[in-house]
């Protein structure tokens, strides 16, 4: 199969994380940071009743963070972005490209047929994914790959 193809045609469900780090929305501030240096993760998912309801990120954490100097013990609600963008886990990984693409997203929440929770799927899964399978079409050579430089580079 061809790189292209790949991408239309392959499904989130073989290339996201399952599950990531999922919290409670009334958690404080600082215990998700906790939380996320721990387990060494850069996004959790709010859920309420295993439906997405917001997504708190490292840009959160800096922005409504660090940058407003956010109280340690502000609920988590306050500081997440509400109601993210979902995919759902049957669509396939040019979807999920196009979404991250257009919104700047670094992380989605995957979501099933009737919008609960499954799990994230995030530029690295898919860089990794790509890189593994199709490892010719990612790396990059030069446009010759015997060709010999006449002098050296540089100043």
């Amino acid at each position: 199969m061809e790189f292209e193809q790949a991408l239309k045609t392959e499904k989130i469900r073989n290339v996201m994380t399952p599950r990531g780090i999922q919290v409670n929305s009334e958690l404080s501030y600082a215990q998700v940071v906790s939380q996320l240096q721990a387990e060494e993760k850069f996004c959790a998912v709010i859920l309420k009743e295993e439906k997405v309801v917001g997504i708190f990120t490292e840009l959160d954490a800096l922005r409504r963070g660090l940058l407003e100097k956010a109280d340690p013990q502000t609920p988590i609600h306050k500081m997440m972005t509400p109601n993210p963008t979902t995919i759902d886990i049957d669509d396939n990984l040019a979807v999920a490209v196009r979404l991250m693409h257009r919104g700047k997203y670094r992380h989605l929440p995957v979501v099933n047929g009737k919008k609960e929770f499954m799990g994230l799927i995030s530029v690295r899964d898919i860089i990794l994914y790509l890189s593994e399978n199709y490892p010719h079409d990612v790396y990059n050579l030069p446009p010759d790959p015997h060709q010999v430089s006449q002098k050296a580079e540089g100043a």
